[in-house]
């Protein structure tokens, strides 16, 4: 197995233990219904954790990481905070009574974007 293969792998498993942590140890009214989180119109979803806040969706897209920022600055407004670290931009957006952060990374020919919708006491 390649270096990138390995590094997508254990960079998901990551996302999705995140994932489970936030889902199973929060505690906060749940809401009825999915909760709504954007994604491109080529999103290949990979997770998706969306029945209650806290709410998590991850996908890949073949979309420019440009393109993806513009998309979620038109659905959200400009971004409370943006942040590069490793390679993967976040940003940080309050948007209704909901605090979203999107993950964006490179991943060989591709974008992986993890999302993630809170309330806004949660961070």
């Amino acid at each position: 197995m390649n270096k990138k293969i390995k590094k997508t792998l254990i960079f998901s498993m990551l996302c999705s233990a995140i994932s489970t942590t936030l889902l199973s140890t929060v505690s906060l009214a749940a809401t009825t219904g999915n909760v709504s989180i954007e994604v491109v119109n080529d999103a290949r979803v990979f997770a998706k954790f969306d029945s209650e806040i806290p709410a998590v969706v991850n996908y890949y897209t073949k979309k420019s990481e440009q393109s993806i920022i513009d998309f979620y600055r038109d659905k959200y407004g400009a971004p409370s905070s943006s942040e590069r670290l490793k390679g993967r931009l976040t940003q940080k957006f309050s948007h209704n009574d909901k605090y979203i952060r999107v993950v964006i990374s490179e991943q060989d020919n591709h974008r992986q974007v993890d999302v993630i919708v809170t309330q806004f006491n949660v961070r």
